[in-house]
């Protein structure tokens, strides 16, 4: 009986020692570990979309759109008229020619045509080089209107043409590529608007002296009226 029990006792320790060595699969952790790999795979998929829009996105925001923005580029004045391009009423009439300077020459011309046509005399006094104020007054007073009408006709021509330009720029909304594109179409939108703006100012000017030439006759006028009176008493 006792010899059955120490056998029974042998082989119990024996099939113990045998399956230690065994392995065996936790289902619990095996299902832990299985979900914890899967999760880090998705992850990882996810940084791999993370990284490619990052990458996408840095090229729509960076890098030259000089070929997006480039047809904007001359909305503003172009080859068409610039108040610039008038020189000073001074100079305007030399050795008694109308100047232009770099104006275009349909403009000139007509400018020419209209001071031509009102037939003035060259000075109220009859006399070439007078050093009379009238004729001073008189000679800043019709180069003004000469310059005036010049910027008048200019101005006409260049506002036809930013018309145009514009309404040609408002069609190109909406067809850039990316971002970068669509903030350099912009931005070179702003500066043709801050040139047009310019422009107006010029012209603005313009009409400034034209009131500042009539102010300056005016005032001639008076003083020579209070000279001739002085002499006459």
């Amino acid at each position: 009986m006792r010899a059955d029990v120490l056998t029974m006792s042998m082989l119990l320790s024996m099939q113990s020692a045998v399956l230690a060595d065994v392995p065996v699969i936790d289902k619990t952790n095996y299902q832990v570990a299985k979900k914890t790999a899967e999760t880090t795979d998705r992850i990882l998929d996810t940084n791999k979309h993370i990284l490619s829009t990052v990458e996408d996105t840095l090229k729509a925001v960076t890098g030259d759109r000089a070929s997006t923005a480039a047809p904007l580029n001359n909305l503003a004045i172009g080859k068409g008229f610039s108040v610039s391009q008038i020189p000073s009423f001074d100079n305007i009439v030399k050795e008694g020619a109308p100047h232009f300077g770099s104006m275009s020459g349909d403009i000139a011309k007509t400018a020419t045509l209209f001071i031509n046509g009102l037939q003035l005399v060259k000075s109220l006094s009859g006399k070439d080089n007078s050093s009379f104020s009238g004729d001073k007054s008189y000679e800043q007073l019709v180069n003004t209107v000469l310059g005036v009408q010049a910027l008048t006709n200019g101005a006409q021509q260049a506002a036809q043409m930013r018309r145009s330009a514009f309404e040609g720029a408002g069609a190109r909304i909406g067809t850039a590529e990316d971002i970068k594109g669509s903030i350099d179409q912009n931005t070179q939108l702003q500066v043709q608007s801050g040139l047009t703006l310019n422009e107006m100012i010029g012209v603005m000017n313009g009409a400034v002296s034209s009131l500042q030439a009539e102010n300056q006759r005016r005032l001639t006028d008076i003083s020579n009226s209070r000279k001739t009176l002085t002499y006459g008493h």
